[in-house]
């Protein structure tokens, strides 16, 4: 999906001090708008629910809304109607400026946090205290149970079907701070319980921080030496979107793939992956290596063709990426406001490149959309074994492209359940929409993707890996990567 590049990432909450006021008509005259849009556009409103429970979440949100509501509070009212819908690309954000109000805002929960398993873990410690060392288990703020916030939070977050990998990553780190201000409180102080590495429970109490003032003591405060040292570590090994390398002890070859990007156009898109891909394997078969690690963890998505691309050298035989893809419009006024260019309108409203079906929508061909057409396996295509290393960012595009490799057997998958629906998300092209009196931008998808996949066995679920291998706290701490780790162990123990 060629425009989704992890959109939740940026998507930072006013944070505001001086509110200004809307009145219950002027609120009510943006929900509506919101509402039109989403059924004259979206493919997938029905996709995770039936039209009874859309209509049953759209009139409870008008019931929230009241006079004289603030941005912020209007805003956790709609979140939690757009998040209901279940759709990673249908998102809201309260304001596009956001990078503006971020270093003003203060009063942010002073710790950065990483969850393991659904533990929260304090990881940073962006306070002045020395008493909370990174690592210690989160289990309350200001009397609210951890687990109570998280599922709260989650409540306003935009990702595919049941799906919580996602989710998690949204909040991990200082994302958590920004939501924990969003949509729970406005605290200035924080009531912290935790259980120290010792075992003990414990509490402090710790003022907020703004965001240039908590990135200060996170550098200064002798507690986090250990944690930033591992993490600049880390950042400097991922640092270049695409890598190889090679370990000619083991016959195993890595390819890092950090984003699905690069060129202005598709196709553009899908030569540079060629150029990079066919540069490995000559090498790779130069070596005559055995094994192929493709890490595709924080692989956000991008050009639905260069995850193709990359598929073509794991397939034998030709085949099809989608099963179809459908719309539900070809003329909506709101069109107009879309990443689809007047030219393709025009060309489009002819009825030639869109098939009507019995049930309202719209085919879209070919013609419209090469990536429905026939893959072709490489000649140089690889031979070994293949191991996919996958996370709860590995989204939009790229959870297409885990989606089809697993469903045909191409390798083993290392790691955390994907970021995106298994059978097909909505994406390709989008609405760009502000609403008429609070300016919030929203974002509609326009194309519901079948992928060309088995049904799976739970419904609204990523690609779920063979081996699921959480992190360990203590390699988290050391900068030690756990899941590449235990696939090299995997690859020596299957010689």
């Amino acid at each position: 999906m060629k425009i989704f590049l992890f959109v939740w990432a940026f998507f930072i909450p006013l944070m505001g001090a001086v509110a200004q006021q809307f009145s219950k008509a002027d609120l009510v005259k943006d929900l509506n708008y919101a509402e039109k849009a989403l059924r004259e556009t979206h493919p997938g409103l029905f996709r995770y629910q039936s039209k009874q429970q859309f209509d049953s979440n759209l009139a409870a949100t008008y019931a929230q809304i009241k006079d004289s509501m603030d941005l912020r509070d209007y805003y956790e009212v709609t979140a939690r109607f757009i998040s209901s819908i279940r759709c990673a690309h249908t998102v809201i954000i309260p304001t596009a400026n956001w990078s503006d109000t971020l270093y003003k805002a203060r009063y942010f929960f002073p710790f950065q946090i990483y969850f393991l398993e659904g533990t929260a873990h304090l990881l940073i410690n962006r306070s002045q205290n020395q008493d909370v060392k990174p690592g210690s288990v989160l289990l309350a703020i200001n009397g609210r149970p951890i687990n109570d916030i998280v599922q709260n939070i989650f409540r306003h977050l935009f990702a595919d079907g049941a799906n919580e990998t996602l989710k998690y990553m949204q909040i991990q780190n200082v994302l958590f701070s920004y939501y924990y201000n969003l949509f729970i409180e406005r605290a200035d102080s924080f009531h912290i319980e935790y259980i120290n590495q010792e075992g003990k429970r414990r509490n402090v109490t710790l003022p907020g921080v703004g965001m240039e003032e908590g990135n200060k003591y996170a550098q200064a405060n002798p507690v986090n030496k250990e944690i930033l040292e591992g993490i600049r570590k880390e950042t400097a090994q991922k640092s270049e979107p695409r890598q190889f390398r090679i370990n000619s002890n083991t016959s195993t070859a890595t390819i890092v793939l950090r984003e699905f990007y690069g060129g202005q156009t598709g196709e553009e898109a899908r030569q540079k992956l060629k150029h990079f891909m066919d540069d490995a394997m000559t090498k790779i078969q130069e070596q005559h290596i055995k094994n192929l690690v493709i890490d595709l963890r924080n692989n956000s998505g991008g050009y639905d063709s260069q995850g193709q691309e990359l598929l073509t050298y794991f397939i034998q035989q030709p085949l099809r990426y989608y099963k179809s893809m459908h719309t539900i419009t070809y003329n909506s006024p709101f069109l107009a406001q879309s990443s689809v260019s007047e030219e393709e309108r025009n060309a489009i409203a002819t009825g030639k490149l869109l098939i009507p079906q019995p049930d309202s929508t719209f085919l879209l061909t070919e013609q419209v959309n090469p990536t429905l057409g026939i893959l072709q396996p490489k000649p140089n295509g690889f031979r070994g074994k293949v191991y996919y290393l996958v996370n709860g960012a590995t989204g939009s595009a790229t959870a297409e492209f885990t989606a089809v490799a697993h469903s045909l057997k191409t390798g083993v998958f290392i790691g955390e359940e994907t970021g995106g629906n298994y059978t097909g998300g909505n994406g390709s092209e989008f609405v760009a929409l502000r609403l008429p009196v609070t300016k919030m931008p929203l974002m509609i998808p326009l194309v519901y993707y079948c992928n060309n996949v088995e049904e799976p066995g739970e419904k609204g679920r990523g690609t779920i890996p063979d081996h699921q291998v959480p992190y360990i706290l203590q390699d988290l701490l050391t900068g030690v990567d756990t899941q590449l780790e235990f696939t090299y162990r995997l690859i020596e123990k299957q010689k």
